[in-house]
């Protein structure tokens, strides 16, 4: 069921059965950011999924690719996305957006770099160092086709729990604001809704007739969250495993942390058998499958 994260925090909290001199509001918002952390360490499900395009608009993948050398061959960096937990598969894609060709191989840092070390196919590989995540050869640097973007499609963190639209012209029309417990002022000129402003001074100067302009506090609802609106028991049960254990409660601790990665091994196994359904299934066996 939807729940706002209001309504999860109260969810949690009658699961606890323990008053607020116990177990206080945030210290219950902490578990359950814990527990969201925890699930996207080992959760592995298509909400989780996420591409991210890099173009070569205003030349962005040109400047970030060096060019071969007599001893290597040329090179392209990309920033990882913030909220990326486990890339999935990196490819090169042109302007209709057709695959180019598929960084297939990854390769430690060490055999990235060393041009004397075997690899496998001596094409189309990549490596991840701290934030950057390196793909060889370069971008559009093959026979294969012309190359617009990259794309890499990775798993991913949510937004945070209690994240909330921001209070903005566009968000007021597509109905994601209220004015319950809104603090943030929106000022609208002659009933214009299509118009708004943060603060008076703008609004007053955009009202040349001084005439008609009217205000409110707004506040945006919460952005839609798939284990708050989807799967809450994973959050219920990691939240009450992280209580218990704040309250030196071993034993019920243990219980719902069991209950909690039950949970995740359900949903990971379901999507592994619907991966395995709907037609003969061939499978290329890699490195992280055996170790």
């Amino acid at each position: 069921m939807a729940l706002t994260y209001t309504e999860l925090t109260a969810l949690v909290r009658s699961w606890a059965n323990r008053d607020e001199e116990v177990v206080s509001d945030s210290i219950i918002q902490d578990s359950l950011q814990y527990a969201a952390d925890k699930a996207y360490r080992t959760l592995r499900i298509p909400p989780l999924e996420n591409i991210a395009v890099f173009n070569n608009t205003d030349d962005a993948l040109t400047n970030a690719t060096v060019a071969a050398s007599n001893l290597n061959p040329s090179r392209t960096e990309l920033q990882v996305p913030q909220d990326l937990v486990e890339i999935i598969h990196i490819k090169e894609t042109d302007a209709n957006g057709n695959t180019v060709r598929v960084f297939n191989e990854k390769l430690d840092t060490r055999t990235f770099f060393d041009p004397t070390t075997e690899k496998y196919t001596n094409n189309n590989y990549f490596t991840r160092e701290r934030n950057v995540i390196m793909i060889s050869p370069g971008f559009n640097d093959s026979n294969l086709g012309v190359a617009s973007n990259i794309e890499v499609y990775y798993y991913r963190r949510l937004p945070a729990l209690n994240s909330k639209y921001a209070v903005t012209t566009l968000n007021y029309s597509a109905g994601f604001l209220t004015t319950t417990g809104g603090t943030t002022p929106l000022y609208f000129v002659n009933g214009n809704t299509a118009t708004a402003y943060t603060t008076q001074a703008e609004a007053t100067a955009a009202d040349t007739n001084s005439a008609g302009t009217n205000s409110a506090n707004y506040i945006g609802i919460d952005v839609p969250h798939y284990l708050r609106d989807e799967n809450e028991r994973i959050l219920l049960y990691g939240a009450l495993a992280q209580i218990f254990a704040f309250t030196q409660e071993d034993e019920q601790a243990v219980k719902y942390d069991k209950l909690f990665y039950g949970e995740i091994k359900e949903l990971n196994d379901e999507d592994k058998q619907r991966q395995a359904s709907g037609g003969n299934v061939q499978v290329n066996f890699n490195g992280r499958g055996l170790i």
